[in-house]
């Protein structure tokens, strides 16, 4: 059974965005003692420069749609760490500071990233943590008790009962099945022989199988965008749901699936705009107990509402932008 939320949408200034990405960095430096230049955030903030800078040098037209796909990876990962900052700046965490040195490190562009090494491997763990504290802080927005010392990615107490959270993040469709299995076995692991208030969630971003280079959506419509988002993922969940059945065990009681997007809306009338989603959408386990199962339709309706944010983002660039939507960007 799919579960799905309306989306909650969000518009301001991407000036606005800049600012909070600034005070994020801040943050990482001088409460968690990362200095941060050296690392992929200092690439973003740099990167972020590239377009909204008075004092930056203009690139030829050649330059303009690489430069811009490479501003538009770095504003989607400065969209995620705000919202990390936003979750876990006014709190002590346990275990909050050795995943967030994981986070900073790592190539700066996804689609980078994920390619595999010399060793044959694809692998991005600066990635990986970000996804956990990104669940983490879904559950901590919803008002419930985590945990990141457990060995388990995510623990979280709701109420008498606790729900152990695997994260993994799918870089292949041919790896869904065998990860699956691997976040089913680490939850039983972690239950053990003692089941009671125990349950189990899986969340999976598949981000890197939908946009596996971080493809820009070329649109005018801001509805239209968020209702080929959440059309992908539930599509994705619905031709997946075998794959899902066969590999999640008993103590499952459901699977997230998530991923996340961007978007460049070319208004007729008005100035273009930069748009950023999250889509998720919700598979229960219908062999699963009343109880797991509302455990988990409670927590998704609570703390698993898509994201869309518009930014307005007025700068001649995006004009001449507008003009090649052809070039490395996906048309809805």
């Amino acid at each position: 059974m799919l579960e799905i939320s309306k989306t909650a949408m969000y518009h301001g200034e991407f000036t606005d965005r800049k600012k909070e990405f600034s005070e994020a960095c801040k943050w990482l430096s001088e409460e968690m003692g990362f200095p941060y230049k050296s690392t992929r955030m200092g690439d973003y903030e740099r990167l972020l420069k590239t377009f909204v800078n008075p004092g930056a040098k203009a690139p030829t037209e050649r330059d303009l749609l690489d430069d811009f796909y490479h501003f538009m990876q770095a504003a989607t990962e400065a969209c995620q760490i705000i919202r990390l900052w936003n979750t876990f700046k006014d709190g002590k965490h346990e275990g909050l500071k050795d995943r967030i040195k994981h986070v900073m490190s790592g190539k700066s562009i996804r689609a980078e990233a994920i390619k595999k090494n010399k060793k044959g491997q694809n692998d991005d763990p600066a990635r990986d943590f970000a996804f956990e504290l990104n669940i983490a802080s879904r559950f901590l927005k919803g008002g419930y008790e985590v945990d990141l010392t457990d060995d388990c990615d995510v623990v979280v107490t709701i109420g008498k009962d606790r729900l152990y959270v695997e994260c993994k993040r799918i870089k292949s469709l041919k790896k869904l099945a065998s990860r699956i299995k691997e976040a089913s076995n680490q939850i039983d692991t972690r239950i053990v022989a003692n089941r009671k208030n125990k349950y189990g969630l899986i969340a999976l971003d598949v981000t890197d199988v939908l946009l596996p280079e971080g493809t820009v959506t070329a649109t005018s419509d801001v509805r239209l965008y968020d209702m080929e988002i959440q059309k992908a993922i539930t599509d994705f969940a619905r031709e997946q749901q075998d794959v899902s059945d066969k590999n999640a065990g008993r103590n499952v009681a459901g699977i997230l699936f998530e991923f996340s997007s961007s978007a460049f809306f070319s208004h007729e009338e008005n100035e273009p705009a930069l748009g950023f989603g999250r889509a998720a959408c919700m598979y229960r386990q219908a062999s699963q107990s009343k109880k797991s199962l509302a455990l988990v339709s409670g927590f998704y309706g609570q703390n698993c509402q898509p994201k869309l944010i518009e930014f307005r983002f007025i700068t001649k660039h995006l004009r001449v932008i507008r003009n090649a939507w052809q070039f490395r960007f996906a048309q809805v």
